[in-house]
């Protein structure tokens, strides 16, 4: 049997709870509860947003479609982490991009008053909660940085010197496969590819499987 409170554990809103605080949490809160299957969309870019979700298994993404129909990965989320905070506060109450669950995922949802209620009984939610949206602002001018380059070089560039500043290696781990990264920069996985394998002749990186090693990081500056 699927153990919500024990989900609930490694959620970001809940650091620091102990046992009785997400007792007390699960008695007290009116939450919902739902599931989905994989590829199913959980919410579509423009739809009024009233909830956010707090992942409890599963994954799932954050996507964009561009006018020409081109999908871009904007984010993939797994259990802990959590969906719609930062834009349910706003004045556009609107989903800004569509979320779908790559796999079988469950989520709880909390409404607005219901998370309002809860920030001001638990001061430790909403010191949770501020740090949350507080990292996702950081998070997004980050990728912003690589998602204006003006070329596959310079996204790419972007991303690596982000990773390594992240990771603290020159030998950066690509959680992503070459496709979804090339939907998360916005271009086509041969184009990619073959910059990356231009990258690799130059003697500017060194490719091995989903590890790709700076061998120079001067001349990744250069090309921001």
């Amino acid at each position: 049997m699927f153990d919500v409170k024990n989900a609930l554990m490694v959620n970001k809103l809940f650091q620091d709870f102990n046992n009785k605080e997400i007792t007390d949490f699960l008695v007290c809160a009116h939450y919902q509860i739902k599931v989905y299957s994989a590829g199913e969309v959980i919410a579509l870019e423009g739809e009024p947003i009233t909830k956010i979700g707090l992942i409890l298994n599963g994954k799932v993404e954050i996507q964009k479609i561009s006018p020409s129909g081109k999908k871009i990965i904007i984010d993939q989320l797994t259990a802990g982490d959590v969906f719609g905070e930062a834009i349910i506060f706003t004045n556009r109450n609107t989903y800004p991009s569509t979320v779908m669950a790559n796999y079988g995922t469950k989520i709880m949802f909390l409404d607005k008053d219901n998370i309002m209620k809860i920030c001001f009984q638990n001061k430790k939610f909403l010191s949770n909660l501020l740090q949350l949206l507080s990292e996702k602002i950081l998070t997004l001018n980050d990728r912003l940085r690589f998602l204006t380059g003006k070329t596959i070089r310079q996204k790419i560039c972007l991303y690596l010197l982000e990773q390594y500043q992240r990771q603290k290696t020159f030998h950066i781990k690509i959680n992503n496969n070459r496709e979804k990264l090339a939907e998360r920069f916005g271009v086509t996985r041969p184009s990619l590819s073959r910059e990356l394998h231009r990258m690799k002749r130059e003697g500017i990186i060194y490719l091995n499987k989903n590890i790709v090693s700076i061998n120079n990081l001067s001349l990744i500056e250069q090309n921001l």
